[in-house]
């Protein structure tokens, strides 16, 4: 079964009028599931070491970029798995379903996410992000039907996409990315004045009972 995505908006950049592409999603990148080949996957001499080990909720927390994770895989941990370069685009297939972040550092991730490197020819991971984010209803619908819901290899390389030009592109994903920007600005601005407020609160508690 094919799974068409069509979106060419009525509101455009100024000076683009050319029909969006259709594209068939291994036209438009190379994707591959993540590696976590040892079980149990609980061991803990998988685990601690130096190697960034991302997982499903730290993509879905991730705004545009992951910067932060949880667990951290060993030497151990980096034999069965893979090492993906900073800037690779990831897809959650199980769990939290079609979240999609963009790696901030060299990781590895398991299988239930998949890399994704965009043929720059023709597009590239941002927009590539962006676009899968504007369709994960429709994404997490391809996801129904077996016993676990999970979204597979295969059922992404039915999906096609119409995209702009690479300029048109770029204009969309600088205007996307300042908008992102801002958003994790203004959390970083939350989350300091909450801490200050905070320690504000415990130096007034410790003070009085002097």
């Amino acid at each position: 079964m094919k799974f068409l995505l069509i979106y060419v908006p009525n509101l455009r950049f100024n000076g683009y009028t050319e029909n969006w592409q259709k594209y068939r999603t291994i036209e438009l990148g190379q994707m591959q599931r993540g590696k976590s080949k040892h079980r149990p996957r609980d061991d803990e001499k998988l685990y601690g070491g130096a190697y960034p080990f991302i997982q499903t909720g730290d993509i879905k927390k991730a705004n545009l970029y992951i910067k932060e994770y949880e667990r951290t895989y060993s030497n151990y941990g980096l034999s069965q798995s893979k090492l993906w370069s900073k800037g690779t685009l990831c897809i959650t297939i199980a769990a939290n379903i079609a979240e999609t972040a963009i790696l901030g550092l060299n990781a590895c991730f398991p299988d239930s996410v998949i890399g994704w490197i965009s043929n720059e020819k023709i597009t590239n991971n941002i927009f590539i992000k962006y676009y899968f984010d504007f369709y994960k209803t429709q994404l997490k619908r391809l996801s129904v039907g077996g016993a676990q819901e999970n979204l597979n290899l295969d059922k992404l390389e039915n999906v096609y996409f119409h995209i702009p030009t690479l300029p048109e592109q770029n204009d969309i994903t600088n205007l996307l990315t300042k908008i992102d920007e801002l958003i994790e600005t203004q959390i970083k601005i939350i989350n300091d004045l909450s801490f200050t407020k905070e320690m504000h609160y415990l130096l007034t508690i410790e003070i009085s009972s002097r």
